[in-house]
């Protein structure tokens, strides 16, 4: 072998060993939270989610969340959007298991109270959702303003709900129908209802409370406490209006 080919052979070595004396590039951690957020224990323990500030406040509030959290999200005393995989807006996921392992889009101010949205896989319109359990395992897609005003008022639901609708207790709750606007305002008003209701129907007390097996409800259609009540419709627009009449509802099926 030939002195310069020694002498080559001699050079990598000395530079390869010192390679192995250099130190490990340094590995980058996780990011530092923005200002106010991440307070409480293990508020963000896990999280991979994007923070805004002021978000993830209180135990656990966003322990191995996966959702972008706005500013002002998800405040709570414990497990506010725990496992949440959505998109959390300004201001929303308030209370106690408000956003727990929701994986629906949640816009600003909304699902505000104690399991408002938990289990949530719906998108869930600005304002809507306030209350206790109000839409607690729901699947639908929420406009804003609705579900609102009463515990339970679109638990498990599976419609679309349209704005200003389901209001006050279990107002939609276990729901199947398209929802228009302005609709279901009521105590259990399309409570177990399985229909398509359409705009300004089924507002009072039980409405259309396990109503529309048969058929759709026309606009206008069905107010009244207990006006539909047990109906299986269709019930055509304008139609089956007024106070109960002797204890039952003016279109109310008594079985």
């Amino acid at each position: 072998m030939s002195r310069p080919s020694r002498a080559l052979i001699t050079l990598l070595l000395i530079i390869g060993f010192v390679v192995l004396l250099l130190p490990a590039p340094a590995v980058a951690g996780p990011p530092k939270p923005p200002a106010g957020s991440c307070l409480g224990t293990d508020a963000c323990t896990g999280n991979t989610g994007g923070l805004q500030t002021n978000a993830c406040v209180g135990s656990h509030a966003c322990f191995n969340n996966a959702g972008n959290i706005n500013k002002d999200a998800c405040h709570a005393d414990s497990k506010a959007c725990e496992e949440n995989t959505g998109s959390v807006g300004v201001g929303a996921c308030q209370q106690t298991v408000a956003c727990n392992r929701n994986h629906g889009t949640v816009a600003r101010e909304a699902c505000i109270g104690p399991g408002a949205c938990q289990d949530n896989t719906g998108a869930v319109g600005e304002g809507a959702c306030v209350g206790d359990a109000v839409c607690l395992g729901n699947a639908g897609q929420v406009s804003k303003h609705a579900c609102r005003q009463g515990t339970f008022a679109c638990k498990g639901n599976e419609g679309s709900v349209g704005e200003n609708s389901c209001v006050d207790h279990s107002a939609c709750s276990g729901n199947e129908g398209t929802i228009a606007k302005n609709s279901c305002h009521g105590d259990s008003a399309c409570v177990g209802n399985q229909a398509n209701v359409s705009a300004g129907s089924c507002n009072g007390a039980a409405a259309c409370g396990s109503a529309g097996a048969a058929g759709p409800i026309g606009a206008n259609a069905c107010n009244g406490d207990f006006a539909c009540f047990h109906n299986p419709g269709p019930i055509a627009a304008g139609t089956c209006n007024g106070p109960p009449v002797g204890g039952v509802g003016v279109c109310q099926i008594v079985p």
